[in-house]
């Protein structure tokens, strides 16, 4: 008897704000140590603590989860979860 592994639900496409703004808080808070329920997407990630190492950190976790370039100026740039997923969904739209 064969027993296949448990199907899961397919990932939602990387381009979907809804999902990549919560990928992308729970990316911040294991960033900067903190639950994702404590971090506010209109906050600034400077006021939860953001450095440009834990910005660094970050990059590469989007780098690595979307295939596109994450520079991080991007972070300084948007500043906000909510303004980094904006301009990501636009990169990644299709």
């Amino acid at each position: 008897m064969s027993l296949s592994p448990p199907s899961s639900p397919p990932p939602s496409p990387p381009h979907n704000p809804d999902a990549l703004r919560q990928w992308l808080r729970e990316q911040c808070a294991d960033c900067l140590g903190v639950p994702p329920a404590s971090l506010a997407t209109d906050v600034p990630l400077t006021d939860y603590g953001m450095t440009s190492v834990t910005g660094t950190a970050l990059c590469g976790m989007v780098e690595d989860h979307l295939d596109v370039e994450c520079d991080l100026t991007l972070l300084w740039q948007e500043q906000t979860i909510d303004g980094i997923t904006s301009r990501l969904a636009s990169r990644t739209a299709r």
